[in-house]
């Protein structure tokens, strides 16, 4: 990795020559500062056009540096808390003999994720967070299910479309997206943030009914039905890798 001075400000940087005739640069949330340069160009003139770039690059890197850090992976432990519709709650995991239970039960209750495991599961460390990861996003993906489908059918009604069909899904880099054929998806992760986060994603794919595209008058319908969309849209780049476990 390379280092250059801005100022007062020291620039890590890492280079990637491809046989490409023109320079990109690029600021990654996780990756930091990456420049594709031709093979042969040299460093000081790499360094240079870093210079150049430095008032873009410094605004980059700042919008970057707000984003929150992704959680610590979970244990399921107890006193572990996990995101639900914006709020914290706390885990209690209960293991419960096995002639009382045969399978994990998850249930919110009093304020609490309530997650009682068979008694042999608790002694099987792997086995036991693997499965009660499992079983917490079936909970939380049914849940999903549950509500952006009641928003949809509330928002769908403003904007006067019809989705073809709603589904919850894993994706990586999506909150939602909206096919050609009218198909809404939606990552069940988005059910971790608050209901008026949920709202504008659902708004964003219903009015990619009507605009399939990110013009003005995309951007227009949306402010009609959420005219703070620019709030919960600036929310959800922040702390969108919070919204995992």
């Amino acid at each position: 990795m390379e280092k250059i001075n801005i100022g007062n400000t020291v620039i890590k940087f890492d280079i990637i020559r491809t046989n490409r005739k023109s320079v990109g640069l690029h600021v990654d949330p996780k990756k930091g500062v990456i420049i594709r340069v031709p093979e042969k160009l040299d460093k000081e003139s790499i360094k240079e056009i870093i210079r150049n770039k430095s008032s873009w690059l410094l605004e980059k890197l700042d919008r970057v540096n707000e984003i929150k850090p992704e959680p610590t992976p979970k244990e399921f432990m107890s006193g572990e808390k996990l995101l639900y519709l914006g709020k914290r709650y706390r885990l209690k995991v209960m293991p419960q003999p096995n002639e009382k239970l045969k399978q994990v039960n998850i249930k919110l209750y009093q304020g609490k994720f309530i997650v009682n495991i068979p008694y042999r599961l608790d002694k099987q460390k792997d086995k036991r967070l693997t499965t009660i990861r499992k079983e917490l996003i079936s909970w939380y993906r049914k849940h999903a299910e549950q509500k952006i489908n009641e928003r949809v059918n509330k928002y769908k009604e403003y904007i006067d479309v019809k989705p073809n069909t709603v589904k919850i899904k894993k994706q990586e880099k999506r909150w939602g997206s909206c096919s050609s054929k009218g198909n809404l998806n939606f990552n069940w992760k988005i059910i971790m943030a608050p209901m008026s986060i949920i709202d504008y994603v659902v708004v964003h794919e219903l009015t990619h009914l009507k605009y399939p595209n990110h013009s003005n008058e995309f951007w227009q319908l949306v402010e009609t039905i959420l005219h703070d969309y620019k709030n919960k849209r600036e929310w959800l780049r922040i702390n969108g890798p919070i919204l995992d476990f």
